[in-house]
């Protein structure tokens, strides 16, 4: 894998990255001065499509695409897919690995949060007394409406008070072209300074140390758009390091940077649905990806690969 993340970038591609990586950090500090900046920074992940596109084939293993008897398309590749499945995944088991990367990585925020509770009592009393804000802000505002306009006022107003936080929350998931331009700027880097151990040591060991500090700038940027104690900052770092280092993990597991994207954006949404509306929205929706799982794992069909001979020339 790592031979695939450091191949040559082109000066295009390098500029992309540090923007990605460089300007959004950046452009995070900035916004706690000018709500511009805010905006800027959710059109630089809506501009990250654009490099997850280019990165996500160093990620993952070559691929090519066998039709078996069932009408299902399976990917064969050097080896065994995805979470086992032997001779390839077919396009539909795209739920059973989703479900399953969700659980690990909300199994790992549930662990992380706990810990967090009791080591960083700052943050999180001021992450709660935030969320406790928020929701009456957004209660409040649209409880105020009435007349004859009531109607549409309120829709609005919801576009302003909540619609906002799912945009955001959906493009939070490109966080993770993030991580992996980070993580690949870093390999290059140690690969250029460090030519005899890049050749000695094992992969494993830059895997590990690009991943911790792609986590730790991760945590970082939670802290940058606005000013906190050190106490309640601490806590912030600490927390989402954590988090970053669980969903980088998983990102280097199943080498598919569009399904962390998707886990990092529906469990955000999840969070402020938490927030606004249903307090068991993350549960739920656990519950029923443990459900699709099972299903899909239950009816699933091994793929029937006939052989053939192919004669060449006389």
């Amino acid at each position: 894998m790592i031979n695939d993340l450091v191949q040559p970038v082109s000066k295009r591609l390098l500029l992309l990255m540090l923007l990605v990586t460089v300007g959004s950090e950046a452009v995070l500090y900035f916004s706690r001065h000018s709500f511009f900046f805010s905006d800027f920074y959710n059109l630089l992940m809506v501009g990250s499509i654009v490099l997850a596109w280019k990165l996500h084939p160093r990620l993952a293993p070559s691929q090519k695409n066998t039709e078996v008897d069932n009408g299902d398309t399976y990917f064969s590749s050097e080896y065994d897919t995805f979470l086992g499945f032997r001779g390839g995944a077919p396009k539909r088991q795209l739920v059973s690995q989703f479900a399953v990367i969700f659980l690990l990585f909300y199994l790992g925020s549930i662990i992380t949060n706990f810990y967090s509770n009791i080591l960083f009592s700052d943050f999180n009393d001021n992450y709660a007394e935030y969320v406790e804000e928020s929701a009456a802000a957004v209660e409040n505002g649209l409880a105020e409406s009435s007349g004859e306009e009531a109607v549409a006022f309120k829709v609005f107003e919801w576009f302003d008070l909540v619609g906002y936080d799912f945009l955001s929350d959906t493009l939070a998931g490109f966080e993770e072209v993030y991580r992996i331009a980070y993580m690949i700027l870093f390999l290059m880097l140690f690969k250029k300074i460090f030519p005899q151990k890049w050749t000695k040591w094992p992969e494993e060991i830059f895997l590990m140390a690009v991943l911790f500090i792609s986590s730790l700038l991760f945590g970082i940027g939670h802290t940058l758009a606005n000013p906190q104690p050190w106490s309640v900052t601490l806590g912030t770092i600490a927390t989402f390091t954590n988090m970053g280092l669980i969903l980088g993990l998983l990102l280097l597991w199943s080498r598919n940077l569009w399904l962390l994207i998707a886990v990092h954006s529906v469990y955000d949404i999840l969070m402020t649905i938490q927030w606004y509306y249903f307090e068991l929205a993350a549960p739920v929706f656990s519950g029923v990806m443990i459900l699709a799982w099972i299903v899909e794992t239950a009816t699933r069909r091994k793929p029937n690969f006939q052989e053939t001979t192919v004669k060449i020339g006389d």
